[in-house]
């Protein structure tokens, strides 16, 4: 008997779910509310630019999505960016750093004696932790859950470091300040950093891969699952229209912090734990100008608070193959939370005015050319890795109870990047074959 399964959620992890459980014979039906699947992997066109919506970048330490990528046949479609090179923004001046491991912090420019005097100390902590620092599972981390990495930081390493080597890289990159992560979570992503990576993207824009994934699965768009029950015998997912689909399992791929919503059977201990889920939310603003003087030469650019700039960061859309037309230039700018709580509900037009206002704060020239401003309100980006939800996750992960025949994917439950919610997709179809008593599905990482 062909088991028949719905996944409820058409991004990368649930798409990968879907994938995975279909190649392993099950009956496989996706829902997604948006009117296409590919969520925050998704790739737009404007004129003759290609703007990623949310994930920028595959790391060369991708293994489980490339692999994905190396079994759909899109390898040649995988190119390295043109640079890597990042920056901070200090003293209203562009300091070009690469932080791929020890030597070229300790090298930094502007960074005193006293500060990589202390720095040396991350290297003890990293080799001192060794063991529960995992970039793929990060729950491992939970006995360092003990701080938040601002505090950590400045009381270990002091403000300076704090300022100008924590703050700007991970505000830049997760969208969240210091204060909202974990010192557990940054040590294992610095711990993973220093293995060493380079940065690709797919041609003409990252959303290749969830267009090529859904073209293979059946998909409903424009559809909004409204509750998911389950019994001993079957699951039940409600649609917004008032249609009730029945299936033999259900995988549940939306942000984390939906589920306790959604799901009305969950256990109390996995209801407490997705109530304990939540994200960084934000605007990004793609800026279009119609030649390359704005280009600075680096890819990704950090801010601190110090600066006085409300943005957290900035990535230049020029090193992609593909995204941007020869002679022109576009920049991809993360207002900061504070700044995109104020806009959030502001026109385009004021969101453009704005975010203008913030670049020309920076040594930047060209700016007086910009052709176009593409504004993407995310209330939901990444999900945050505070103090105390590593610990939490260690629990959920180790409950004793659970909801039979409700399976869960999403990036909330590795880290905040592509590869962790791929990796999700893959262990949650990994788990309805357990349920079913068929062959788990084979992750690189484990």
């Amino acid at each position: 008997m062909t088991r028949k399964i719905i996944v409820v959620g058409g991004g990368i992890a649930g798409l990968t779910a879907a994938y995975t459980l279909q190649k392993d014979g099950f009956d496989v039906e996706v829902l997604e509310r948006n009117d296409e699947p590919g969520g925050r992997m998704r790739s737009e066109r404007h004129g003759d630019f290609v703007v990623d919506r949310g994930a920028q970048f595959i790391a060369s330490s991708y293994r489980n999505m490339r692999a994905l990528v190396d079994e759909l046949g899109l390898k040649a479609q995988v190119r390295r960016l043109k640079t890597g090179r990042g920056a901070t923004l200090r003293n209203g001046r562009f300091v070009r750093s690469n932080y791929a491991g020890l030597k070229a912090i300790l090298r930094a420019r502007d960074l005193s004696w006293g500060s990589r005097v202390r720095l040396p100390g991350i290297l003890f902590e990293l080799r001192r932790n060794k063991r529960l620092l995992d970039f793929y599972a990060i729950e491992k981390a939970a006995p360092l859950d003990d701080a938040t990495a601002h505090d950590w930081a400045l009381r270990r390493y002091g403000r300076e470091v704090l300022n100008y080597i924590i703050e700007p890289p991970f505000a830049s990159t997760f969208t969240v300040l210091p204060e909202n992560l974990s010192r557990a979570f940054v040590l294992a992503t610095i711990d993973y950093m220093f293995g060493g990576f380079r940065l690709s993207a797919f041609q003409g824009g990252n959303g290749l891969l969830t267009r090529t994934l859904a073209s293979k699965l059946r998909v409903r768009t424009s559809v909004e699952a409204s509750g998911i029950t389950h019994t001993a015998d079957d699951v039940s997912v409600r649609l917004g229209t008032g249609e009730t689909l029945t299936a033999d399992a259900v995988v549940v791929a939306t942000p984390g912090n939906h589920v306790a919503r959604l799901c009305e059977t969950l256990t109390a201990e996995e209801r407490r734990f997705f109530d304990s889920v939540r994200y960084a939310s934000s605007i990004i603003c793609f800026v279009m100008t119609s030649d390359t003087e704005a280009d600075p030469g680096i890819y990704g650019l950090g801010i601190g608070r110090t600066e006085g700039v409300r943005l957290y960061g900035m990535a230049m859309e020029n090193p992609k193959e593909g995204a941007v037309p020869a002679g022109k230039t576009m920049f991809n700018c993360a207002l900061s939370e504070a700044y995109a709580a104020e806009l959030m509900h502001k026109s385009d037009d004021e969101v453009a005015a704005a975010t203008l206002e913030e670049l020309s704060k920076l040594p930047l020239r060209g700016l007086d050319k910009t052709e176009r401003v593409v504004v993407h309100r995310w209330p939901e980006l990444v999900p945050q890795f505070y103090h105390g939800y590593i610990r939490s996750l260690a629990a959920f992960k180790d409950r004793r109870e659970r909801s039979d025949r409700i399976f869960f994917a999403g990036d909330y439950l590795v880290g905040p990047y592509t590869e962790a919610a791929v990796t999700s997709g893959l262990r949650a179809a990994g788990d309805v074959c357990g349920r079913f008593g068929t062959q788990p599905v084979t992750i690189a990482d484990e």
